[in-house]
């Protein structure tokens, strides 16, 4: 038998007299249960359900939330409309498994909730093939990546074979070769042309069920063995997958050739060896309410989070200011790679600049070591560590797509200052952590992604001047505060968003993208969602975020702010606060 549960979900069962028998594989609209999409789509429908009230969820949403808001880069459910309909793509969909799979393994309750439900719709499909078999013992050919979690499946997996009685051993095994392997041995059987079977060679069982285990009847006797072998029942009563741990050594050589490839892990895995060298310096940074509490954990309700890197190993660090600049009443927590968690105090920060430093009562801490942007190139490998959602050292790669990126483009008043532009993903939660060459030095500081393939960080030789000019302490200068971060929209960027959004009107010309509305802020209390474009304030339009920090030196009181939202215009009135 073959169960298999990727995207989507099948499995199917040949017998030794030839017949195959078929279950499932009828497409997300009508089946794969168990699969990626059918997951996710049952997370999102939880968190959606409980909010509605229509289906109140077992176990506490909060982290499933969390954890679907940054793989569709959403911050309302209305976001999540788009991936649904116009933009609906099952791939990404599915994809979003692998981080509820990381949320189980973490003791999320909804999430091993959600896994288990799926570990039983496999089993459902294998009991309703065993029941065409009359095989004392079946074997499983387990494929697909939702297979990768097997410690959050099994637990409804076995209640399921439990509860429907299957009465034949079962063995979930799963390949350590090519599928490949089994379709030429199907096809050599096929003209009667005889090749050998070694179990043993490329399956490794890594789970046997046993109809005695759970009746208590330990008189039943055991013929099989974890290492493959099939003792005491002949052919198995049936010829059990096809899709490839046969053996065929002796007479076929296969088309891929393993043992080529040996080595090329080792020699080519630098982006590991770049984690390696620069993951210890790299810390969680949580922004806590110290007057409101979650309603879902009964602890203080966390409004920001995103990353930052120790560059002193006295406890300073580097991270954006948009990560950590909040309302007064807000705690900065920064949890570090040995687990243990801090509060911290912002020593230095520029919402210009998108900069701040914070420090920990820690000493003897592993830093990170400071390179220089001055000769980075375009086409050049970098990587971004950060801890999204309360997952730490998590890395994304890719390469400069530009180093000249004008400041007054995207946001910096200083229009000497230039920005970093690269492919490689950067998200709210690896805001403010580090962009790193190959030779594990940082040169660039995790800023924004506009876009897929459209991210921006901060160079490392502004940063250094940034802390040059804050190591001796300076008054701080109250400033009007909105709770944004921004991002100009040039002709080329404009160009960009309309290609890859066919919902956005035509007719903008400039304006300002909001891309992070920061909780409980000014913008926030007025209306303001990031995705908004503002096009004018009190009147006038606004061309670049200058336009926007000239407005907020020169006035007082409230804003009117007329901004488009999708395809509609509408005006907010937001009261900025001194910060």
């Amino acid at each position: 038998m073959v169960s298999s549960s990727g995207t989507g979900s099948n499995a199917l069962l040949r017998t030794s007299d030839g017949e195959q028998h078929n279950c499932g594989g009828w497409g997300h609209l009508l089946g794969d249960e168990g699969g990626a999409y059918w997951i996710a789509h049952k997370a999102v429908k939880s968190v959606i359900d409980d909010v509605d009230g229509l289906r109140i969820s077992p176990y506490p949403t909060h982290n499933v939330w969390e954890v679907i808001r940054e793989h569709f880069d959403a911050d309302t459910r209305a976001d999540l409309l788009p991936h649904a309909y116009k933009n609906f793509n099952k791939s990404q969909f599915a994809g979003l498994t692998v981080k509820l799979s990381a949320l189980a393994y973490k003791g999320d309750e909804l999430s091993r909730h959600i896994f288990a439900e799926a570990g039983s719709a496999l089993a459902a499909h294998v009991v309703a093939l065993a029941r065409r078999s009359t095989a004392k013992r079946l074997r499983v050919v387990c494929v697909g990546s939702v297979w990768n979690s097997w410690d959050v499946l099994k637990p409804g997996m076995l209640n399921e074979l439990n509860a429907k009685k299957v009465k034949c051993e079962l063995e979930l095994v799963r390949l350590k070769v090519s599928s490949a392997m089994g379709a030429a041995w199907l096809a050599a059987n096929k003209i009667n042309y005889d090749l050998p079977r070694d179990d043993e060679a490329f399956c490794q069982v890594f789970h046997k069920y046993r109809p005695d285990a759970v009746n208590g009847d330990a008189k039943v006797k055991h013929n099989g063995q974890v290492n493959g072998n099939l003792n005491g029942v002949e052919n198995c009563g049936a010829t059990i997958g096809f899709i490839g741990y046969f053996s065929l050594r002796e007479k076929v050589t296969a088309a891929t050739v393993v043992n080529d490839l040996k080595g090329r892990r080792e020699k080519y895995n630098f982006i590991a060896d770049v984690v390696a060298v620069s993951a210890a310096s790299v810390v969680y940074i949580e922004i806590v309410d110290g007057r409101r509490i979650d309603a879902f954990t009964g602890k203080k309700l966390k409004i920001s989070n995103g990353s930052g890197f120790i560059i002193k190993e006295d406890g300073l660090i580097l991270t954006n200011a948009h990560v950590v600049v909040n309302k007064p009443n807000a705690i900065v927590k920064v949890r570090l790679t040995d687990g243990s968690t801090h509060e911290a105090l912002i020593e230095h920060y520029d919402l210009q600049s998108d900069l701040a430093t914070l420090r920990i009562p820690v000493k003897g801490l592993p830093t990170m070591k400071l390179g220089t942007s001055a000769d980075l190139k375009p086409g050049e490998w970098v990587v971004a560590i950060g801890s999204p959602l309360d997952l730490s050292n998590t890395v994304t790669a890719g390469v400069v797509s530009s180093t000249q990126r004008a400041g007054s483009e995207l946001g910096l008043q200083d229009r000497n200052i230039v920005y970093i532009q690269t492919d490689a993903p950067i998200t709210f939660g690896n805001s403010g952590g580090p962009l790193v060459n190959l030779d594990g030095e940082a040169i660039g500081i995790n800023s924004m992604k506009v876009t897929y393939g459209i991210s921006f960080a901060i160079p490392i030789d502004y940063v250094k001047e940034f802390l040059a000019k804050h190591k001796t302490k300076s008054p701080q200068v109250s400033k009007r505060y909105l709770g944004i971060t921004m991002l100009s929209l040039t002709p080329s960027i404009l160009m960009e968003l309309k290609m890859r959004n066919p919902e956005m009107p035509t007719d903008i010309q400039h304006g300002i993208l909001v891309w992070k509305v920061i909780i409980g802020s000014p913008a926030f209390n007025g209306g303001l969602q990031p995705g908004d474009i503002v096009v004018k304030i009190n009147g006038k339009p606004v061309h670049n975020t200058t336009d926007i920090y000239n407005i907020l030196e020169s006035t007082t009181g409230s804003l009117k702010i007329d901004a488009v939202r999708g395809r509609q215009q509408i005006n907010l009135t937001i009261v900025p606060e001194l910060h």
